[in-house]
């Protein structure tokens, strides 16, 4: 039911603290956990590096982004589970969450078809795109192994909302820790060999993953079958299918899946465009990403964290608290982004020193003193990342999930089409090369991103939303 909307409140400092070590409490496990997920992208690649001449890193960086991309669709929809759940419990409603996680388990399955589709035409998806002709065999066989591992991925996504949405994130972190840490090892030992297996390269990458993803899903249906939460949350007696439940579930997922689909695809059409200037301007983006990554991932974690709050806040006491809430996170998020923006622009060359670890060839050393100026990119736009991130949350958590999806498409079509008509322009009327063009490309659009959704949060309509009747 639709509550009015409530004025925004002033806060009295003692309670904006209090706010902020309770917002603390839950985003920190999930900061840990998707941070963890960062370092293992950053190991996977650079571990790539090391192997060969640096060709499977750029792969797996072009690739990576192409299979993010196919599969974010469902990812994004079984990503609602968390908001969903907490407005279920902060409803009083605990033995109907058993019989809502079911249908995520269902969306996994029902994607299987889907991912294998793409894994037949993912040679004619790189050919199309105009990726050197070098890396596409090693690019499809990335993308093809991953896509074995991606039912797991939608699987583990749905199920660990649950954890999320009742404010267990301890268990997030732990799970994402052991994950982690599995794949860094099977990493080490698939892409160089070792105890009695040969050295397969970016191939030993993705089976890395799979086996990860899988591990992960496993975990946690494990736990959720334990008597403790089986007797509280109803999930053994919640088994069905539930076709009211099922659409109202994909009301609110589907939106932030193509949410998902279209940032993902937008900065996959970017990397791709990258990928046609060939290996070393990719390598050195690979590069400035792969720290970029590890500064966005963990904010993902405070996202999640302010989307769980926010719905659990809305139907349990009103907007208030919720309020609160999102404030408290985009303290965080600003706190953590300005100490990464301080070592993008002062002391880029300590980051990238770890690519230029031993006799890495003057490829490497030419894509680390590009990646140097490609940090600075970043910088710029780190703050207002966080900031288009966290409120995105909050008003995903109301439910608020079609008007983010409408700011996501508008702002990345408009990226994208002024970078396309621009680009034979940029020399002549920006004095910028076509790899910083297309940089400057991403960070006007996180900048739009974040205008739109500092608009529409304090229009204060996300208030009177909710995601269970």
């Amino acid at each position: 039911m639709s509550q009015p909307t409530e004025p925004a409140i002033p806060l009295q400092p003692l309670t904006v603290m209090q706010s902020i070590h309770d917002v603390l409490r839950m985003a920190l496990p999930m900061m840990i956990s998707t941070g963890t997920f960062s370092l293992v992208l950053f190991a996977d690649r650079t571990l790539l590096l090391y192997y060969q001449d640096g060709t499977h890193m750029s792969a797996s960086m072009a690739a990576g982004n192409l299979y993010w991309t196919l599969v974010c669709l469902p990812i994004g929809i079984a990503s609602m589970t968390g908001a969903i759940v907490a407005q279920y419990v902060g409803s009083g409603r605990q033995r109907e969450v058993g019989r809502f996680l079911w249908q995520s388990v269902w969306l996994a399955i029902a994607s299987a078809p889907m991912f294998a589709v793409i894994a037949i035409f993912t040679p004619w998806l790189f050919s199309v795109s105009g990726q050197v002709e070098s890396l596409i065999p090693l690019e499809t066989t990335y993308m093809r192994l991953l896509l074995l591992g991606a039912v797991g991925s939608v699987l583990e996504t749905g199920l660990s909302g649950f954890f999320s949405g009742t404010q267990r994130t301890r268990v997030i972190m732990w799970s994402s820790l052991a994950t982690g840490l599995l794949n860094v090892i099977l990493d080490s030992l698939f892409i160089f060999g070792g105890f009695g297996l040969p050295a397969m390269g970016i191939a030993g990458a993705a089976w890395a993953s799979v086996i990860a993803f899988w591990f992960k899903a496993v975990i946690f249906a494990a736990l959720l079958l334990s008597r403790e939460f089986d007797h509280r949350y109803g999930i053994r007696e919640g088994f069905s299918f539930d076709p009211a439940m099922l659409k109202n579930f994909l009301f609110f997922g589907i939106p932030a899946g193509l949410q998902y689909l279209t940032e993902a695809g937008g900065f996959t059409v970017i990397i791709l465009q990258i990928g046609q200037l060939g290996d070393i301007p990719l390598r050195a983006t690979t590069m400035a990403i792969n720290f970029n990554m590890i500064a966005f991932i963990p904010l993902i974690g405070v996202s999640v964290a302010v989307s769980v709050l926010v719905g659990h806040h809305l139907t349990e006491s009103g907007p208030r608290l919720a309020i609160m809430a999102t404030r408290a996170a985009l303290v965080i998020g600003w706190v953590y982004s300005v100490f990464w923006a301080v070592l993008y622009f002062l002391a880029p060359d300590m980051l990238l020193s770890l690519y230029a670890v031993g006799e890495r060839g003057a490829d490497t050393t030419e894509s680390i003193a590009i990646a140097r100026n490609l940090l600075k990119f970043v910088g710029v736009y780190v703050l207002l990342d966080a900031t288009q991130l966290i409120l995105a949350g909050a008003l995903r958590g109301a439910g608020d999930t079609w008007f983010v999806l409408a700011a996501a498409v508008g702002v990345s079509v408009s990226s994208i089409v002024f970078g396309v008509l621009g680009e034979p322009y940029a020399a002549e009327w920006f004095s910028l090369s076509v790899l910083h063009w297309w940089w400057a490309m991403i960070t006007i659009w996180v900048w739009l991103l974040a205008v739109v959704m500092v608009a529409r949060y304090s229009h204060g309509k996300w208030q009177s939303m909710r995601m269970v009747s």
